[in-house]
């Protein structure tokens, strides 16, 4: 197939449809009162500051678009291998949890790192069933170095609806150069998994900074992912060899 019937295969009508309706109600749901903070007062007594309101905006915009635009969607929680997916998205908080996160809620640095990683995952499932999941989907036999490209953009600049400024990131163009390359990462990462649980640990890996966990979940994802569909190469190769 050439690139320009792969690029042709995507569902461009869906996709503006889908992002069109994100923005609208990613926008409507930052207008609303904090809900994730009410419910971490009422449930645990923490004023916290963070807000999903734009999370849960844009994942019921995904929701809609899954109903309507019906298909045989490649992508999902757990991708084509559940266990190291579920290896992946549970590395990422007992290894934080292990070195801890400092709080202002004189809360145990480890109890709070389990409690706060579990809770960002969450988040950003949110927002991987949009962008590395229907998104990803939408753009069929795109080449994955492009539809990185296309999803950082627009993940990038759906930030714009949320953020007051980029000046911690040296402006808006430097955000979307950031949101790119993240995007081509998760891309690829999801090309191999088919897995929304891989891209949303990734995604929490990148907000939360800890050089040391950084690095270890790096070595441990990348090997992992490098070896994802080991038995079916070895399964190919015996194949071969007793075919010969």
């Amino acid at each position: 197939m050439t690139f320009k019937k792969k690029i042709s295969s995507a569902k461009w009508i869906q996709i503006l449809i889908f992002y069109v309706l994100a923005c609208v109600l990613t926008y409507t749901f930052t207008k609303f009162p904090n809900l994730i903070k009410k419910l971490w007062i009422s449930v645990f007594d923490l004023n916290v500051s963070f807000s999903w309101n734009h999370g849960i905006g844009l994942l019921i915009a995904t929701i809609i678009c899954y109903l309507i635009f019906k298909q045989n969607y490649k992508t999902s929680f757990l991708g084509n291998k559940p266990f190291k997916s579920l290896i992946i998205a549970t590395s990422y908080i007992i290894i934080y949890s292990l070195f801890g996160l400092s709080n202002k809620f004189n809360i145990n640095e480890h109890s709070w790192a389990l409690i706060f990683c579990s809770s960002m995952l969450v988040y950003d499932i949110f927002e991987e069933i949009a962008w590395r999941g229907f998104l990803n989907d939408k753009l069929e036999k795109t080449p994955t170095l492009i539809k990185g490209i296309i999803t950082g953009i627009l993940w990038g600049l759906w930030h714009i609806l949320i953020f007051k400024n980029f000046n911690q990131f040296g402006g808006l163009h430097y955000f979307i150069l950031l949101t790119t390359i993240v995007s081509i990462i998760m891309a690829y990462a999801v090309q191999k998994t088919n897995s929304i649980f891989v891209a949303a640990s990734i995604h929490g890996l990148l907000i939360l900074r800890n050089n040391y966990v950084t690095i270890i979940c790096i070595v441990i994802w990348t090997i992992l992912i490098i070896t994802w569909e080991r038995d079916k190469i070895f399964n190919r190769r015996k194949t071969a060899y007793n075919n010969g």
